[in-house]
């Protein structure tokens, strides 16, 4: 598993699957508080990249979050001057201590980026809030693009299951009819479908992620996106369709949809912006 590049001087270190990153300190004036400055930002970095010109990725999001008293989660734009890039989303959760909190981009699917090594964007956690997050890919295999009606055309591979009713410990699994809409009665089971897609039940391609309170730029090669050893982990014995990236089945033809899931319980604000897809520069044909 490759590191994540970074666009300042900070050191990675590995620490299991995570990449910590640790930022620079601020530099203490003469008043009794420390002053802390900006990191200037080294927008060079991005020169050893190509990336995808039509910038698929529209900066509009949604945040959803656990009803924990006091609790509260949004995303907001913010005016910022990094690279080119004049605005930026902010991501917050606060004390989210049930299931925690998650958000999503509007509009982001379906889209081909096989041409391309990974994901790419340039973010920053400032203050005194959590750095770390899980960032999550969905493909045609882990979601459908109408979840009522899993064979629409340009939709998922995956089916839509419903959970309805259900006596004392089991749960009877449903989907619905993709022509009449109309809901199909299963089988009891406590556990995911092989197809199964949808009901947060999706199994999309996670990484987990540091990030340092400065603004940096951070790549995410397709292979470090995995998913969890569920029974709709692909491939399996119905989705075989595996994709072209060896150590994944990520379906990069076929992205349908991007995440972030930050951890419940903390204080947390990220800004990203520049979210785009990447690969290695290649040189001009008449260079040697």
């Amino acid at each position: 598993m490759s590191l994540k590049r970074i666009s300042t001087a900070q050191l990675p270190r590995r620490a299991g699957t995570l990449v910590l990153l640790l930022g620079l300190g601020g530099a203490v004036g003469c008043s009794a508080y420390p002053t802390f400055k900006d990191v200037p930002i080294n927008c060079s970095v991005e020169n050893e990249y190509e990336f995808d010109p039509n910038n698929p990725v529209a900066l509009s999001a949604w945040c959803s979050g656990d009803t924990t008293p006091d609790a509260s989660t949004g995303v907001d734009s913010a005016t910022v001057d990094v690279c080119g890039s004049t605005s930026a989303l902010v991501f917050r959760a606060f004390h989210n201590n049930d299931w925690g909190s998650v958000c999503g981009f509007n509009n982001f699917g379906t889209l081909n980026e096989s041409a391309y090594d990974g994901l790419s964007f340039w973010a920053r956690a400032p203050g005194d809030t959590s750095r770390g997050f899980t960032i999550s890919l969905y493909d045609a295999n882990t979601v459908a693009m109408d979840p009522n009606d899993p064979n629409e055309p340009g939709g998922g591979h995956c089916k839509s299951y419903y959970v309805d009713g259900g006596t004392e410990g089991e749960t009877i699994v449903t989907m619905r009819d993709p022509v009449t809409g109309a809901i199909i009665s299963g089988p009891a089971t406590t556990s995911r479908m092989p197809d199964e897609c949808g009901n947060n039940r999706g199994n999309g391609y996670d990484d987990v992620m540091l990030v340092t309170s400065d603004w940096a730029f951070y790549t995410i090669p397709w292979d470090e996106f995995t998913q969890w050893a569920y029974p709709n982990r692909v491939p399996n014995s119905v989705l075989t369709d595996t994709g072209n990236v060896p150590g994944t089945g990520l379906l990069t033809n076929e992205l349908m949809g991007l995440g972030l899931r930050p951890p419940k319980e903390m204080l947390f604000e990220l800004w990203i912006t520049k979210l785009n897809f990447y690969r290695a520069q290649t040189p001009d044909a008449g260079q040697k």
